[in-house]
């Protein structure tokens, strides 16, 4: 018997703690946004299609992982495999064989360098200067020849370089137009310094593949200074809380390098670093050479913090900052026979996991039917930011009852336990 009250008083106490995680369909109340999704007119049952994500209909995106609430759903309350495709560019390179025919000083100090590729009629369209030094800035002329002999430029602007001042920045690979010269040269002028040391050149084949973007553009709200520790701040707020890929920053000043890191406020509203980066702009007589673009993880946040790095030098005058993002498709499963819903809104979701994520590539979410997007209505079913929360913190009193009432049961229990010993006793004694 009273193995049988603790099974079952244990028992309600789980069910009343785990009970939210053990319904695990889809439920309504928690997205604060839907839409109808048009479909296409072609298509059978199961077939792909894809609908383009756009920042001004679609609003701010909530979720601490971007797109991690959407849901595709039928009007029967049936969750729908969906995929998230990004047009991100992609590079593809192909490493060119070739023989390293001289490696020479010129009568005026400059590094010459000959090769001659493998394979007649290969192209080329990249190179990369393998150096050992540090600390150095070179000009550098691509050119091409069909005998070796008569040499023809390719590329007259080139520079490489390595810099350390305090982060290190470093170029050594030049694009050129495309050529199929079987000879190649490089010309590394020197300028009267040491002769820059070559361990190895290579040559490359690169296709890229043309991305899509679109720009989210930044208000800088707030300015701050910290001379103790040599840093400026710039807060920015932007139009849409929508991911973004890198955030570029707009100084009209030059000849600097500096290091940002970029943060966003956490679930506490405390700033902490989602990513950094070195922007710079070199405007010499012996580099012409700019980065103000910082890489980001995919993020959305409805506000960006920067902080520079200074060192010693003046803070930068920054005129503004955008956050640029790769477009995004949502590819889903169709069914004519049903309507389908995109719901979206709830920060608490989790990113799903179906069996349709990563089936479909850039290159071939293109030749996929278009859907397009109903109006954005408010949810009338939303329940509130109350009902996101797990089970115990919604009825937290009725836990707490359970919780008591086990307490005074096994209370109960050990007390009739130690009454029968009691009695027990003084029957022994009589």
């Amino acid at each position: 018997m009273k193995k049988s009250v603790l099974q079952v008083l244990l028992c309600l106490i789980l069910l009343l703690d785990g009970a939210a995680g053990v319904c695990a369909t889809f439920d309504e109340r928690l997205w604060e946004k839907y839409a109808q999704i048009e479909l296409p007119k072609e298509g059978s049952n199961g077939s792909l299609a894809a609908l383009p994500l756009d920042s001004y209909r679609l609003g701010d995106l909530t979720a601490s992982t971007p797109f991690a609430d959407f849901r595709v759903v039928t009007d029967r309350k049936e969750e729908v495999p969906w995929q998230i495709v990004s047009k991100r560019p992609e590079t593809r390179q192909e490493l060119i064989a070739f023989q390293m025919r001289n490696l020479s000083t010129t009568e005026n100090g400059d590094t010459w360098a000959e090769f001659l590729v493998d394979e007649n009629g290969t192209a080329v369209n990249a190179l990369q200067i393998i150096s050992p030094d540090t600390n150095y800035i070179r000009p550098v002329e691509v050119l091409g020849s069909r005998d070796g002999k008569a040499w023809q430029t390719l590329r007259k602007d080139g520079v490489i370089f390595e810099l350390d001042k305090g982060e290190k920045l470093k170029n050594d690979r030049l694009s050129i137009p495309k050529t199929t010269f079987p000879h190649l040269a490089i010309r590394i002028a020197n300028g009267g310094k040491e002769a820059l040391k070559i361990t190895e050149v290579r040559l490359f084949r690169q296709r890229n593949s043309a991305g899509q973007t679109y720009r989210i553009r930044g208000t800088i709200e707030k300015q701050a200074f910290d001379d103790s520790r040599k840093e400026n701040s710039v807060v920015m707020r932007m139009d849409k809380a929508f991911p973004v890929d890198r955030l570029e920053i707009v100084t009209n000043d030059r000849n600097f390098q500096r290091f940002v890191t970029v943060e966003t406020k956490n679930n506490k509203g405390v700033w902490a670093a989602v990513g950094g980066g070195t922007i710079y702009n070199f405007d010499t007589p012996d580099l012409h050479s700019s980065q103000l673009s910082i890489e980001l993880p995919e993020i959305s946040a409805a506000e960006y913090r920067l902080v520079f790095r200074n060192h010693d030098s003046p803070p930068l005058t920054i005129s503004s900052v955008s956050g640029i993002g790769y477009r995004r498709v949502l590819v889903f499963k169709t069914y004519p026979d049903r309507k389908l819903f995109l719901f979206w809104g709830n920060p608490s979701a989790k990113n799903p996991q179906y069996d349709l994520a990563k089936a479909i590539n850039a290159e071939s979410v293109d030749k996929l039917p278009v859907a397009g997007l109903g109006p954005v209505r408010e949810n009338p079913s939303f329940a509130g930011d109350e009902a996101r929360l797990p089970f115990s913190e919604r009825y937290q009193f009725l836990l707490y009852g359970a919780v008591i009432l086990a307490i005074a049961a096994l209370l109960f229990m050990q007390y009739r336990v130690f009454r029968r010993i009691h009695v027990d006793d003084a029957k022994t004694k009589s």
